[in-house]
């Protein structure tokens, strides 16, 4: 059978996907739909090689996806975290970072290997989709009888029922992985917005729904199903690949020799990221997990809403350049430059907002501004991290990646393993406070050292040419987080809806005026995106 590989830049019609055993009739059926398939390679042709119009677009959807998520999702965690409480949150966090070790495992960096490769064919995506399937079925039916011990390890009871109650997550994952890669290597984030959006608005409002109906801790459980289910539907609505009737798993092999050392870098980052939720659970129990679960939340969900939502394109984008050094290493930068501008100050107004925010949550949530407010710091060490891991990706060296991410794993388990054994027995709050001082600690360390793999050994660039252009962003954040004491000086007390409005509205004003005034990138990139009519009135242009 001849070989048909699909380019880097496109996707073949359900048609031609249809794996025939005869040339023939390859052929054939490569005919039925060869107008589609030709167009579509040409979009992605000028998407991959004509500038930058497909990538602006992308990048804009990217933003589309993560802001309409991320605010629904705050809307919703705030309505929920009224109506619930701490040990609610934290029981369900602890079920949930169970589940997320199953979904690693089923994952297996199969996505970063779809992405990644820069010829596709489809046997790789029908092996790919038929292993994932049957994994899900295994790993979740393995899941579900492992919950018991869960329970057990954390000294609660009721985990079991939660943890079998979302054991279908798992399934669903395997069977949403290959068309989600087949979107995000085309860069067709419009479509992954549409399945997002909807997932979350939906998930939302059973959410809050059952909650008001008093059905406690399994309202946060039937919003997990709810996303996942409808994430499911719309997905393989808006995606043109279909599996083949006749699928091969032949071509899972060359996946497989990516994917091996991508799904060691995913099992590494499960680790090291969920290893802070599951020492608090293990140690301090599910009010401690709620208390830090929800100040990790807020600032994670501005990370995710800015510079997870260049992560989402960045794979793909430096992938295209990953035989040009110089060319992503420019790339990196820009896009480096972008998320910190746009997660940096925002962090900065989220830390200055932190006592109205709790305030307005309830009395259960009191004292959670503190690691709220050092929990924005670890964001802030994060928005320099998250760009790394696809750019070791697109240059082919997932094996670093892997390194730094369980050498992260691995401190993060000997730090807070410490600091549980250490602090068991104190107050809620000052448990919670302890692991987030102890994540900014690791987040810092490993942040410093991935850069270093990254920027200078890997992309052979200047460490300092990647960090210098985002120290106005450093600064507007800065400023911001300050605001408070400025207020605690002049002796200013308002209620927490006041408050909240005067803090966010004074510290988003210091960031954006001194964010401007600094960054002559920023100022240059929004100038030359004005008319000319709006760019001949503000004064001072030709100097920016």
């Amino acid at each position: 059978m001849t070989e048909r590989h699909i380019p880097s830049g496109a996707y073949e019609s359900p048609a031609v996907g249809a794996v025939a055993t005869d040339p023939t009739q390859v052929s054939t059926d490569a005919a039925q739909t060869s107008t589609d398939a030709a167009q579509v390679s040409t979009d992605a042709e000028r998407t991959r090689s004509g500038g930058t119009g497909g990538l602006r677009s992308a990048i804009g959807w990217s933003y589309v996806l993560t802001a309409g998520r991320i605010g629904s999702s705050i809307l919703v965690t705030f309505l929920l975290a009224r109506l619930l409480g701490p040990s609610d949150f934290g029981l369900v966090a602890m079920a949930t970072v169970f589940i997320t070790v199953a979904q690693t495992l089923i994952q297996q960096g199969l996505v970063s290997a779809i992405v990644q490769r820069d010829k596709l064919t489809p046997e790789h995506l029908d092996g790919a989709f038929v292993v994932l399937v049957l994994a899900g079925v295994v790993i979740g039916g393995l899941t579900a009888a492992a919950s018991p011990l869960w329970a057990l390890a954390n000294r609660a009871p009721e985990l079991t029922m939660i943890c079998v109650a979302l054991s279908p997550l798992v399934l669903l994952q395997g069977l949403s992985i290959v068309p989600e890669a087949v979107l995000r290597r085309e860069l067709q984030f419009r479509a992954v917005a549409i399945r997002t959006l909807l997932a979350s608005l939906l998930s939302g409002a059973v959410g809050v729904g059952l909650a008001l109906a008093g059905a406690g801790i399994w309202a946060l459980v039937a919003q997990q199903l709810v996303n996942a289910a409808v994430g499911l539907v719309v997905l393989w609505t808006v995606c043109p690949w279909r599996p083949s009737r006749r699928p091969r798993l032949s071509g899972i092999r060359d996946l497989l020799v990516f994917s091996a050392h991508s799904a060691n870098a995913g099992l590494g980052l499960m680790l090291s990221s969920k290893a802070d939720v599951i020492f608090t659970g293990l140690f301090f129990g599910p009010v401690a997990t709620g208390i830090y679960r929800l100040a990790a939340r807020l600032p994670d969900m501005l990370v995710d809403v800015t510079i997870r939502s260049l992560q989402q394109v960045a794979l793909p984008s430096l992938s295209r350049l990953q035989r040009d050094r110089a060319a992503l290493a420019a790339h990196l930068g820009q896009l480096q430059h972008l998320g910190a501008v746009a997660g940096l100050p925002v962090l900065g107004v989220l830390a200055a907002t932190a006592h109205p925010l709790v305030t307005l949550l309830g009395p259960q949530w009191a004292g959670t501004e503190v690691p709220l407010r050092l929990l924005c710091l670890f964001g802030a060490a994060n928005v320099y991290g998250v760009l790394l891991g696809p750019a070791l990706q697109a240059i082919g060296q997932p094996g670093k990646l892997a390194a730094i991410l369980w050498t992260r794993g691995v401190l993060g388990v000997a730090t807070l393993a410490a600091v549980g054994t250490l602090l068991t027995g104190y107050s809620d709050v000052a448990e919670a406070t302890a692991v987030a001082l102890a994540g900014i600690v690791m987040q810092v360390t490993v942040t410093a050292l991935a850069v270093w793999v990254t920027v200078r050994r890997a992309a052979q660039a200047s460490i300092a040419g990647f960090l210098v252009p985002t120290l106005p962003a450093v600064l507007a954040a800065t400023a911001a987080a300050l605001v408070p004491l400025a207020y605690d000086w002049i002796g200013l007390s308002v209620g927490p809806v006041v408050g909240l409005l005067v803090l966010g509205g004074t510290a988003s004003l210091v960031a954006g005026v001194l964010l401007w005034l600094t960054d002559a990138r920023l100022r240059r990139l929004v100038l030359t995106r004005l008319p000319d009519r709006l760019r001949d009135r503000i004064p001072g242009r030709r100097q920016a």
